[in-house]
């Protein structure tokens, strides 16, 4: 079995997925388009995506990606999410001094408070991921940089981390989303079932999104999510995608049924089980 992840290996991504697949089966990708491109054609089995930050709300690329190639929700993760700032070993103790910050766009946001108020003046560099940017800080050990990122990527790129959990809330967690063709199971505790849907209104008229949205209501469906994305053809044209708590057997579809007689675009990319905070390997 091969998964893909968001890597390098040190990523939340990879923590995510080796939580939930065995170690020897994870492989490395430097960028979402390329590692949902690989999962599309069928290289991968599986592959690992974040979708959703406590502190950020949506991973917006993950989100359009997935509209884009529409591949099959498995299983979702949640996981507690601390930011470390690591420097490497020889500027430890001059880590005030930095001169770059670099980690993943996510991370860098989830910890605005912290470089507001430490860092104000100091560049900062969003890259691919916060492995990478451990990685480029392991690179340049005669540059004063620094990186944000999780406790496994100061091991695995041998960094000294001079400040912990400098996120901006305690309670910081990350969404990941498992996408193959093929259900898997995972062995940690698992929370309700839910389902994600993407849908176009089916025109743009005055109570479109109420039509849509009393029939869950009907139906006695709890929404967890809903948000709109903009489909990129023109301005005013979007889609809507929608998280719920799986309801009992046979009523999903009778939901996707009366969508569709309404001329709604509807399309159910999972029904799966949720698995919850871990710490194992974070």
């Amino acid at each position: 079995m091969k998964v893909g992840y968001l890597g390098p290996r040190g990523s939340f991504t990879y923590s995510a997925a080796a939580n939930f697949f065995k170690e020897e089966s994870l492989l490395p990708y430097d960028s979402l388009t390329a590692l949902l491109e690989e999962q599309r054609k069928g290289t991968l089995d599986y592959c690992v995506v974040p979708i959703e930050n406590t502190i950020e709300g949506s991973v917006l690329p993950t989100l359009d990606l997935i509209f884009q190639t529409l591949p099959t929700i498995q299983a979702e993760i949640v996981l507690p999410i601390q930011q470390q700032l690591m420097v490497h070993p020889a500027h430890a103790q001059s880590w005030r001094e930095t001169e770059l910050i670099c980690s993943h766009q996510q991370a860098l946001a989830q910890s605005q408070v912290f470089l507001m108020n430490h860092f104000p003046t100091v560049d900062i560099e969003q890259i691919g991921s916060t492995a990478q940017g451990a990685q480029k800080v392991a690179d340049n050990p005669d540059k004063r940089y620094a990186a944000i990122g999780s406790r496994a990527a100061a091991k695995q790129f041998g960094l000294t981390i001079v400040q912990e959990n400098i996120q901006s809330i305690t309670e910081n967690e990350t969404r990941f989303w498992v996408l193959g063709a093929q259900p898997v199971a995972g062995n940690m505790p698992h929370g309700k079932n839910k389902a994600t849907i993407l849908f176009d209104l089916a025109s743009d008229h005055p109570g479109a999104l109420y039509q849509c949205l009393a029939i869950f209501a009907g139906e006695k469906i709890n929404l967890t999510k809903i948000e709109s994305r903009t489909q990129k053809t023109k301005l005013g044209e979007y889609f809507f995608i929608i998280d719920l708590e799986t309801p009992e057997e046979g009523t999903l579809s009778s939901v996707l049924d009366q969508l569709k007689e309404q001329n709604f675009t509807v399309t159910l990319i999972g029904d799966y089980p949720t698995y919850l905070p871990q710490v194992r390997k974070s």
